[in-house]
């Protein structure tokens, strides 16, 4: 039973479906497990809680206008 976890920012709702349709298809495919043990995760999070080089993206963006 594959568990897929996706972290992702804030509001991209309308994206989860596409994705997880072809993260599931994907692995049904690839490693021939039927689609109905498969489970994908969506964890969002907030620009306000998400950092790279020690910089928060919120913070990005505002620099970026």
């Amino acid at each position: 039973m594959p568990v897929v976890n996706i972290q992702m920012f804030d509001g991209r709702d309308e994206a989860k479906s596409a994705i997880a349709k072809e993260v599931t298809d994907s692995i049904a495919k690839h490693a021939n497990i039927d689609p109905k043990y498969i489970y994908v995760i969506f964890n969002d999070v907030s620009v306000d809680n998400w950092a790279i080089s020690g910089e928060l993206f919120s913070d990005t963006l505002k620099k970026q206008g």
